[in-house]
Parts: C-alpha cells; structure tokens; sequence
C-alpha cells in the first residue's frame, strides 16, 4: 500500500502589502499581533489539511509557546481575527482555526498534488468533521472529492469542482456563461468520458485554448455556432460570364 500523500505545506505566499488585517492587529497589539498572525498561519501550514483544532489543552499550550504571547492576548487576538473575517467565525466558536483566504493562496501547490484542496470542516455534535481524505493506492491517485460539490444538479457529472471554483466560474463569466460551460463539460463528458482531474480546470483551459483559435467559449469547436440565415449573402453576379453565356446562345442560334 502507498504512503498517504501529506496534506501540509512548507511554505505561505507572505504579501508585502499592508492588508486590514495586518494594520488593524499592529494598532491593537502592536508587534505582538503582527508575529501571532503569521505564527498562526506557520502552524496552520504545519497541521493537516490547514485545520488547526486546539480543544485539546497541550495544542492549546503549543499555538501559545509559537505565538509567545500570554493566554489572555492569544484569546483575544483570536477572537478579532474572527471578527475582521480573517478566520473562520464559526469554527472559531469551536475552537478551531480556518483561513479560507491561505487555502485560495495555496492553490497552487495542491493543483501539482494528486489529493483534493483542503475542504473547510463541517461541525457535528460540537466536533469537527475533516472532509479530506488521502488517497491510499497509486490505483487511486485521482483528485479526491469526499464531499462532491455537483454545480447543477441537472449536470452531475461534473462534479470535480469545489464550491468556491464554481463562484470563480459565475464571477469570470456569469450565471448564464458558467452554467453553459458547465453544460458543454457535461455533454463532452458524456460523449467521451471523464478523464478530467479537475472540471474547473478543464474549464479554464478549453476557455484559453479556443481565445487563441479565435473561437471564445466553443470548446474544440462542440458547440460552435453557424451565423443566422439572413447573415448569408449571394455573390454578386459576374457580368464576363453572362456576357460569354450570352455569346454562345447567340452563335447556337444561327447555326
């Protein structure tokens, strides 16, 4: 049996722009909550699947030897970060820390990986429920989808997308464009089989390989469209022609 595949990272992109985050955890807390930010997100990157649960009171004691804050800043850094947005609200109220923002930073390194991007965890009975699961067998070394996120129902088999990609496809092209492309996938699937790791990156890549044929949305000419009826126009009638067309009845007739 293969190795599990690792669900942590080695390394965060660190934006050098002043975010409200940032400023607004340096008014605060000064340089104290500048370093427990990005402690955090070290350790986040350390923890499977970027989750970080500190119910357990020895993980609790370690985000505070990272951090190097006393309990009283940690709860209360946490909490702002809750509130500005930055993690997880919810999962916070559980004592568990989620930055969707680091997992959309990070969705490159996961797109060379053979496992799914790390899903945000769902909480049952006050417990959090980690929806991602590694592959166990190079047999099974596609992107894994625990969870499927279906766009519309009407096309499910596409299926190969996260919810926050489907948001991606409807802000880049529309309700209507998403849904068509959408739509082609599935017709394309049907057709031909799915042999796509990743539906929301097959969309994007049909969608830049048809710009630079010139043919917009098409996808490898499926769905091209003929111009109306009425945009056709008849050649112009070539007057050499009826003139030799002429001649000849005319020596015809006196013979």
């Amino acid at each position: 049996m293969a190795r599990p595949q690792k669900q942590t990272v080695d390394y965060f992109p660190h934006f050098v722009s002043d975010g409200k985050t940032k400023i607004i955890l340096q008014n605060e807390f000064g340089n104290d909550g500048y370093a427990f930010w990005y402690k955090v997100l070290e350790l986040l990157c350390e923890s499977e699947n970027q989750v970080y649960d500190y119910n357990n009171p020895a993980s609790w004691r370690l985000l505070l030897a990272k951090t190097h804050v006393t309990e009283d800043i940690a709860v209360k850094i946490l909490q702002l970060l809750a509130d500005l947005g930055t993690i997880d609200l919810e999962l916070h109220r559980s004592k568990i820390i989620w930055c969707q923002n680091l997992i959309e930073n990070l969705e490159l390194v996961y797109r060379r990986r053979s496992t799914g991007t790390p899903e945000k965890p769902v909480i049952a009975n006050k417990k959090a429920i980690n929806v991602n699961k590694n592959p166990q067998t190079k047999l099974n070394n596609t992107k894994q989808y625990n969870n499927k996120y279906i766009p519309y129902p009407e096309f499910p088999n596409v299926n190969k997308m996260t919810k926050e990609e489907h948001q991606k496809l409807i802000e880049k092209f529309g309700e209507a464009g998403a849904r068509d492309r959408v739509e082609n996938l599935s017709l394309y699937i049907a057709s031909k089989g799915d042999k796509y790791k990743n539906h929301y990156a097959t969309i994007l890549a049909w969608e830049k390989r048809d710009k630079r044929g010139g043919q917009s949305g098409s996808y490898r000419g499926h769905t091209r469209q003929l111009p109306p009826r009425d945009g056709y126009t008849r050649p112009a009638p070539d007057a050499r022609l009826d003139e030799l067309v002429e001649r000849q009845r005319g020596g015809q007739s006196g013979k």
